[in-house]
């Protein structure tokens, strides 16, 4: 088959016989070729008259030899395996371009379902912060507890900002009488502020708790700490960090 495509290779054309530069130049030659248009209209059915005919072994049983050798049958044969190949590069084609339209949507669908914010998108764990309670500041109900593991006292303090400084209600058990205990504020300036005291007794129903309300002309975030101490040696006998 030549590469100049001529008004016979309209037949060749329609069965599938010609390679890919000639199905190219015929295909040029066809856009300006009335004939060739014409000759293709009336060739469009051909293919599947011959595959009808071949199914019926109508060409196969008379199929004789050709004066090159090649037998009518081989012929036939190339031809349709020619066909096939092309009909299933097709169907993969389509079946490949099926796949990457799918690949390429899931990866916009993703793309547009992630935040942009980096910080949300972060793989780092999260780090459950530790409560106030446990570093030592008020709880949201402005609350400090605080045990002494030394002298087994115990001490609760709530705290509530006011205009003119800090308000406190402390709950204190477990101190050993009979002495005298204190509350003292200190500031972080190195300021001791003595809130209140009170007596604790060997015995008697008023012995634990005791409970003591007090204020100070500190705001809350000046304050580095409560000490409950014993007034006769001045040993802490509790202390409660604001920080």
């Amino acid at each position: 088959m030549t590469s100049q495509p001529f008004h016979v290779d309209v037949a060749a054309y329609v069965l599938g016989v010609l390679d890919e530069d000639e199905v190219d130049a015929f295909e040029n030659h066809l856009a300006q070729c009335r004939r060739c248009a014409l000759d293709l209209r009336d060739f469009a059915e051909l293919p599947d008259l011959l595959d009808e005919a071949d199914a019926n072994g109508m060409l196969r049983a008379n199929a004789g030899e050709r004066p090159d050798g090649r037998s009518v049958r081989a012929m036939l044969d190339s031809v349709s395996e020619v066909r096939a190949r092309k009909r299933r590069n097709v169907a993969l084609l389509a079946a490949a371009a099926a796949v990457l339209l799918v690949v390429l949507t899931a990866v916009v669908s993703v793309y547009a379902a992630a935040p942009s914010d980096p910080v949300a998108t972060s793989s780092t764990p999260s780090v459950p912060e530790r409560s106030n309670v446990a570093k030592g500041a008020p709880d949201p109900s402005g609350t400090i507890t605080r045990t002494d593991p030394t002298t087994g006292v115990f001490a609760r303090l709530s705290a509530t900002p006011e205009p003119w400084g800090t308000s406190v209600q402390v709950e204190v058990k477990g101190a050993k009488g009979p002495t005298r205990c204190e509350l003292v504020a200190k500031s972080r300036t190195g300021e001791a502020m003595v809130l209140g005291s009170w007596l604790v007794t060997t015995s008697g129903p008023g012995k634990d708790p005791v409970t003591v309300q007090a204020s100070v002309g500190l705001r809350w975030h000046d304050i580095t700490e409560f000490v409950v101490r014993d007034t006769e040696d001045g040993a802490p006998l509790v202390r409660l960090p604001t920080s």
